[in-house]
C-alpha cells in the first residue's frame, strides 16, 4: 500500500513539473507599445494595430503588443528616452522633438525633396546603415520612416507666394522646418502636434506645417480655412524597441520581430500614411476650406528661397565634423530610385 501512494505522489509531482513550462508559454510575452497620438490618428489604426496584430500571428500567439495610446507613458518629446530606458517596450517618436540630437538624420527634414509617405521612407532607410545607425545606438531601432511631405495650413490668411507668409506665426516642429519658416519671412513657433489645435485655436499661432493626415488626425479642419500644397518638407519619426527586452526574446521570437521591421516595415509605413493623406484632404475640402497648389512654374521661386536653409545645413554638419554634403546626396540618388 505504502509503495502504491508512493508512486503515486512520484507521478504526480512529475506531472506538475512537466505541466509548469507548459503552462507558461501559454501566457504570451507582453510588449507594451507606448504610443503618443491618439486612437483616431491614422498612425495608430492603419500601422500601430495592424502591425501589433500581425506580430501576434506570426509568432503563433507567443508575443502580444499592448499599445498605450494618446501619450499615457509619456510626451511626445520624451519617447526616445521612454524607450531607451525601459519604461515602454516599444514605440515611436519624432526624431526632430529632440534637437541635436540626431544631426545626420535630420537630412530628411530639408525641404522640397519628397513626393510621397512610401517611397520616402524607403529612400531614408535605404541610407540608414550606411549613415544614421551611429546616431541611434542605444536602442533596437525597428525602422525609421518620413511623413508625407507636408503642406502650409492656415487659419485666417491664404497663402500662395512666399511672400504671403511675412510676419506670420506658424507651428514648425524641428530645427529644420523653425529654419524653413523664417526662410521664407515667417516667424516659426516650435510646438508637438498634439498642442497645435489649441494654439490655433487661441490664435497663439496663424498657421502650422503638417502633412494632409494631421488635418483629420488631430481634427484640425475645425481650426484651418487654407491649405497651400506646396510638398513642403517631411519628418523623420523612429520605431523602435528596448534593447534589453529585445534581446530577452528567444531567437525565433526575435526573428519574428525582425521580419517585420526594416524595410518592410519603412514601406508599409509610409504607404499607409500616403492612404491618410487622402483622408485628411477630404476633411479639409468637407469643412469648406480653400486649397491652393502651387503652381510648376511658381516652384522655383520656392526654392530659391530655401536654398539657404540646405547651405546652412551642409555647413553645421561640416563644423561638427560629419558628412552632411554626402549624406544629402545619397538621399537624393535614393529618392530617385524610390519616390520618383
Amino acid at each position: 500500500m505504502r509503495h502504491a501512494w508512493m508512486a503515486a505522489v512520484l507521478a504526480l509531482t512529475f506531472a506538475g513539473l512537466h505541466a509548469g513550462p507548459a503552462a507558461a508559454q501559454d501566457k504570451p510575452i507582453e510588449l507594451r507599445f507606448s504610443s503618443w497620438v491618439g486612437i483616431g490618428h491614422g498612425h495608430h489604426r492603419e500601422v500601430l494595430v495592424p502591425w501589433a496584430k500581425l506580430i501576434g500571428e506570426k509568432s503563433g500567439g507567443r508575443l502580444k503588443v499592448t499599445i498605450y495610446p494618446g501619450g499615457v507613458l509619456g510626451k511626445p518629446a520624451d519617447h526616445w528616452d521612454l524607450i531607451k530606458n525601459g519604461i515602454a517596450d516599444m514605440g515611436f517618436g519624432t526624431h526632430g522633438y529632440t534637437p541635436g540630437r540626431f544631426p545626420l538624420t535630420s537630412v530628411a527634414d530639408l525641404p522640397l525633396l519628397y513626393k510621397s509617405g512610401k517611397g520616402g521612407s524607403q529612400a531614408l532607410w535605404s541610407i540608414f546603415d550606411k549613415h544614421l545607425k551611429a546616431e541611434h545606438a542605444d536602442v533596437k531601432v525597428l525602422w525609421i520612416f518620413v511623413h508625407p511631405p507636408g503642406q502650409i495650413h492656415m487659419a485666417k490668411k491664404p497663402v500662395h507666394t512666399p511672400e504671403d507668409l511675412a510676419g506670420l506665426k506658424l507651428r514648425a516642429p524641428t530645427a529644420v522646418t523653425v529654419a524653413i519658416v523664417k526662410a521664407l519671412g515667417g516667424t516659426p513657433v516650435t510646438l508637438a502636434a498634439p498642442e497645435t489645435y489649441n494654439a490655433l485655436e487661441r490664435g497663439v499661432i496663424d498657421g502650422t506645417l503638417f502633412p494632409w493626415e494631421a488635418i483629420s488626425g488631430f481634427k484640425l479642419a475645425e481650426v484651418l480655412r487654407h491649405h497651400t500644397v506646396v510638398n513642403l518638407y517631411a519628418t523623420s519619426l523612429f520605431m523602435t524597441m528596448n534593447q534589453k527586452k529585445y534581446e530577452s526574446l528567444p531567437p525565433d521570437l526575435r526573428k519574428v520581430i525582425d521580419d517585420l521591421s526594416g524595410a518592410w516595415g519603412a514601406e508599409f509605413t509610409g504607404a499607409a500614411w500616403d492612404k491618410n493623406e487622402e483622408e485628411g484632404m477630404a476633411a479639409a475640402k468637407n469643412a469648406g476650406a480653400t486649397i491652393y497648389a502651387v503652381p510648376a512654374a511658381e516652384r522655383a521661386r520656392w526654392a530659391a528661397k530655401l536654398k539657404p536653409v540646405e547651405d546652412e545645413w551642409i555647413t553645421s554638419m561640416q563644423s561638427r565634423g560629419l558628412p552632411g554634403r554626402e549624406v544629402l546626396q545619397d538621399l537624393r540618388e535614393a529618392l530617385q530610385r524610390y519616390d520618383r
